[in-house]
C-alpha cells in the first residue's frame, strides 16, 4: 500500500531545527520511495535555507503545514 502526500504544489510548509524555523514552498510531491518511507516533498526554502540547497526533497513527515491567520 503506497502512502499518498498529504502536501499540495503552491502550499507553505515549515521545517524546525535547532529551534530555528524555515519555511517553504511545495514545488512537487512524489509517492513514497520505498516501503516503510514517507512521501517525498520538493522545497523551495524562503530566505535562508536549513542546509546549502535552495531547493530539496524531503519526507514529508518533518514538515508541517503553515496555518493560514
Amino acid at each position: 500500500m503506497t502512502i499518498m502526500p498529504k502536501f499540495k504544489p503552491g502550499q507553505l510548509v515549515e521545517f524546525t531545527m535547532a529551534n530555528e524555523r524555515y519555511v517553504g514552498l511545495v514545488k512537487k510531491t512524489s509517492l513514497s520511495p520505498r516501503r516503510g518511507m514517507d512521501p517525498m516533498v520538493l522545497v523551495g526554502w524562503c530566505g535562508s535555507p536549513p542546509r546549502d540547497y535552495e531547493e530539496e526533497y524531503v519526507e514529508q513527515s518533518i514538515l508541517k503545514l503553515v496555518e493560514e491567520v
